[in-house]
């Protein structure tokens, strides 16, 4: 197990430039929060920006969607023929997860990092032993970095491989159930919280 602490831990961030360039901008990190949501329509984004005080006109829209969709952040997924023309759907390839959080979250999250890193130790060194050299064919056709001085390639695949599965998993109907209960009680927490500032 390793024992590096959090403060000198290097957390993997897999992203691309076109993914980087997306992301920089807090309307673009909404408009993708809302499409994790429901397909929209460019129309129905202006509309959700502009109650919540962001009063975006269509062509600026438009300009974002078309820089989320370049970065594969979001994807076209239904068209309807209407007056006038073709009214386009966008959905989110990606679910935002977007927080404002605590100062001392790394040091409350070790003990669940501790407990999840041998499981994950042996699972990879399994899945390496077993993959490699499927691992390494598609490590060979990722593009380097013009700016980036170390090519983590295999790390990489590793972590997209990994984040896919995190997502099929959390769809698991059973993981669904338990996550609802933490949701749950995270809800009375706030409850009783709020009760005792009221008093």
């Amino acid at each position: 197990m390793s024992n590096t602490s959090p403060s000198t831990l290097v957390k993997p961030m897999p992203v691309s430039l076109e993914q980087a360039k997306a992301l920089s901008d807090e309307v673009r990190l909404f408009i993708l929060d809302l499409l994790s949501h429901k397909p929209m329509s460019i129309g129905e984004i202006a509309e959700e920006l502009k109650k919540r005080g962001m009063f975006k006109n269509i062509n600026t829209v438009r300009y974002h969607i078309q820089v989320l969709k370049e970065a594969g952040l979001i994807s076209l997924v239904a068209t309807e023929e209407v007056k006038g023309g073709v009214l386009k759907y966008y959905a989110s390839a990606y679910k935002v997860y977007s927080y404002q959080k605590p100062p001392d979250i790394e040091e409350r999250l070790q003990p669940l990092a501790r407990a999840m890193e041998p499981v994950l130790v042996s699972l990879l060194k399994d899945l390496i032993e077993d993959q490699k050299h499927r691992i390494a064919q598609i490590a060979k056709s990722l593009k380097p970095c013009t700016y980036c001085v170390t090519k983590h390639f295999a790390e990489y695949v590793l972590l997209e491989a990994s984040r896919l599965a995190i997502a099929r998993a959390l769809q698991n109907t059973e993981i669904r159930r338990l996550l609802y209960q933490i949701e749950q009680e995270v809800s009375e927490l706030e409850e009783k919280e709020t009760g005792h500032a009221r008093h």
